[in-house]
């Protein structure tokens, strides 16, 4: 299955973007020769966006 990113609308373009973002930031923090808090990455974006990132980051610790 793939889908077109570029034909979501922009906020939901937006949205994929943070929660990439927000996976990579997780596997930053558990790399032990990175080893940077994930929340350190939050203030990237604003407002909603913000608040959308910190909670894909939660999201993504609870995956092993």
């Amino acid at each position: 299955m793939s889908f077109n990113l570029c034909s979501l609308p922009k906020e939901q373009q937006e949205r994929v973007e943070v929660e990439k973002a927000a996976a990579y930031a997780v596997w930053k923090e558990r790399t032990p020769e990175i080893k940077v808090p994930a929340e350190s990455e939050a203030g990237n974006y604003k407002g909603d966006m913000q608040a959308y990132f910190l909670q894909q980051v939660e999201r993504y610790r609870k995956v092993k």
